[in-house]
């Protein structure tokens, strides 16, 4: 029906331009026959024919469904964990420690002679403990610690009613590489020496004068010779007794003395 309709067209406007032109009928029918085409159009415009072309248009598929397409989502930014920190350097457990009581009693050696005559005021000495000393979770103060003294007090004796005095400080006490600051109190009992410390010339004076007291006083009860020489005898005894009870007499704390030492305050010790 197209064809049909496009061929009817062209010979309505073919008519038309011939007869707007106006040329002659032999040009035209010369052209007329000269065109193949043209004229089996204008022949196929007058008649109606049946038989109808065969229509090949098909129509056209409708265009696919447009899906819906997702933007892609963005994944967040993973985040980046920050580095672990270095793991801390392994501490060392503190040392285990342990108390002797206060109270705890520690028996001592002395390590030297020490003397009224040849030490003073502020000297130091050393004694060394005998036996151990245990105390709690399993604190020990070893055999062979050192204690340390140091000389608060020194006097001879004058005679023989004056006393010696000596006074000792316990300072510190040392074992195992460790040296620990000691509270405690140093026990009275220890053997101390008695030295005379007078000269002989001064002994025989005061023995003469005793002797010549006591002749005279033998003189005066037996009046004979006899009686005289055991007066003598008397007088000579009195006159050493005055002599020892007026000599001066120095002090010794021999090597080796006993020493008792008793704490005050507890004493922290380290646990081997």
């Amino acid at each position: 029906m197209t064809n049909l309709s496009l061929r009817a067209s062209v010979l309505v406007v073919a008519v038309a331009v011939l007869a707007a032109c106006g040329g002659d009928k032999s040009k035209a029918d010369g052209g007329l026959a000269t065109d193949s085409t043209l004229n089996r159009d204008l022949l196929l415009a007058g008649t109606d024919t049946a038989a109808k072309p065969q229509l090949t248009d098909v129509p056209k598929a409708p265009p696919p469904a447009k899906t819906k397409t997702k933007a892609p989502t963005k994944a967040p930014p993973t985040k980046t964990a920050p580095a672990p920190a270095p793991a801390p350097a392994p501490v060392a457990p503190a040392p285990k420690v342990g108390a002797i009581a206060s109270g705890a009693q520690l028996s001592l050696k002395t390590d030297s002679d020490l003397c009224t005559n040849t030490n003073k005021v502020g000297d130091s000495y050393t004694a060394t403990l005998g036996e151990p000393v245990a105390g709690s979770n399993g604190a020990t103060i070893p055999a062979g610690a050192t204690v340390t003294f140091t000389v608060s007090q020194l006097k001879r004796s004058e005679n023989a009613n004056d006393p010696i005095v000596m006074v000792f400080a316990a300072t510190s006490i040392a074992f195992g590489g460790k040296t620990y600051a000691l509270d405690a109190s140093v026990n009275a009992g220890f053997a101390v020496d008695k030295v005379r410390n007078q000269p002989k010339s001064s002994d025989a004076k005061k023995v003469v004068g005793g002797a010549a007291v006591g002749a005279i006083a033998g003189r005066l009860l037996g009046k004979n010779t006899k009686s005289t020489v055991i007066g003598a005898a008397v007088g000579a005894a009195a006159g050493g007794a005055a002599a020892v009870a007026t000599a001066n007499y120095e002090g010794c704390v021999r090597t080796g003395t006993m020493i008792v030492v008793t704490l005050t305050s507890a004493l922290q010790v380290p646990v081997s």
